[in-house]
């Protein structure tokens, strides 16, 4: 193929109404672009900032609230010791007896026990009596720091003794505090 002929192929192929484009001189502000992609990431990176501040804060809060429940479940275990150990003490059979020596019981001589689900009573139960003369069984056991069960009642007594002073006392500061009333009731009905 020719010359020519290349040449009015080309030119039979390329559309005659298109025109070509103009040149023009680009500035460096024209390629800068939009001014919002600078901003959009700031403001993306302050939101992501914010998100983690925002966690951080909030494990602390939760880890601040898990040691105050620890301290007060140790508090609570501690109480609990200490009652279950009161209990227990409370609860000892050396401290039962001298408990009952105290309230005046003496030991059953015999026993009766009721079976529910005969209806019956099994054994004779019998009035305990108090044994007579020195007893060595529940007095013995109690410590020297207790007082003794007349100490207790003479101290029952006195305290007694002094609520009842306390109550007339009482009683008669009130009645001198209606008597005045009483009488300006009378000097006003007597001056009418």
């Amino acid at each position: 193929m020719s010359q020519s002929t290349v040449a009015t192929t080309v030119a039979r192929r390329a559309p005659a109404s298109r025109q070509r484009a103009s040149l023009q001189v680009v500035t460096p502000a024209d390629r800068a672009g939009s001014v919002w992609f600078p901003v959009v990431c700031v403001a993306l990176l302050l939101a992501g900032l914010a998100a983690v501040l925002g966690f951080n804060t909030s494990m602390a809060q939760d880890s601040f609230k898990v040691s105050a429940l620890e301290s007060r479940s140790a508090t609570l275990a501690d109480n609990e010791d200490a009652l279950a150990q009161s209990i227990n003490s409370k609860a000892a059979p050396q401290r039962l007896a001298v408990r009952a020596d105290e309230l005046g019981m003496v030991p059953a001589s015999s026993a009766a026990f009721i079976d529910i689900d005969k209806d019956k009573v099994l054994g004779v139960a019998e009035v305990a009596k108090a044994p007579v003369g020195f007893n060595v069984g529940a007095a013995a056991t109690s410590t020297a720091d207790e007082p003794s069960t007349a100490e207790k009642a003479e101290k029952a007594d006195k305290t007694k003794k002094a609520d009842k002073a306390e109550k007339a006392d009482k009683a008669e500061k009130a009645d001198k505090a209606k008597s005045p009333t009483k009488t300006a009731k009378k000097n006003s009905s007597a001056k009418n």
